[in-house]
């Protein structure tokens, strides 16, 4: 499973779970997730969002076929990014995780945010993370 944000490291991290995936029955699985605010409905519709992520999805799939690989791509929507990837995990009885992270800061600090701390705590399966090189612009 991949989760992708449309971030830089995204591609790489399709590549590599591509290349990871090449026995027989492998699957790699790329989801994207919109976070819908509590106070509105988990299942309405969020177009501007939705269409963002129809991008990405795409582009992930554009990089499979590239790497000569084809992917099962997921538009979901939960109340949290971290659960939700933990969640398919589990419903899709997923290997690997692959995550591909670019570099924040937060006050000159590099930083993982919530999101991958969470993952890393609750996922059922075993977790490669991927961080591409530091850009120099």
């Amino acid at each position: 499973m991949v989760p992708v944000s449309g971030g830089s490291a995204d591609e790489e991290a399709i590549k590599l779970a591509c290349k990871l995936a090449r026995r027989p029955k492998a699957k790699v699985y790329a989801a994207y997730i919109i976070e819908v605010e509590r106070s509105l409905p988990l299942d309405m519709p969020v177009d501007s969002e939705t269409e963002k992520a129809e991008e990405i999805l795409t582009r992930a799939e554009d990089i499979a076929t590239k790497a000569g690989y084809e992917i099962e791509t997921d538009l979901l929507q939960a109340r949290g990014i971290g659960p939700a990837i933990v969640n398919e995990a589990v419903e899709k009885g997923v290997d690997l995780i692959v995550i591909g992270i670019g570099h924040k800061k937060q006050l000159g600090v590099f930083d993982l945010g919530e999101t991958i701390p969470y993952i890393f705590k609750e996922a059922p399966c075993q977790i490669l993370l991927y961080q591409g090189p530091i850009s120099r612009e």
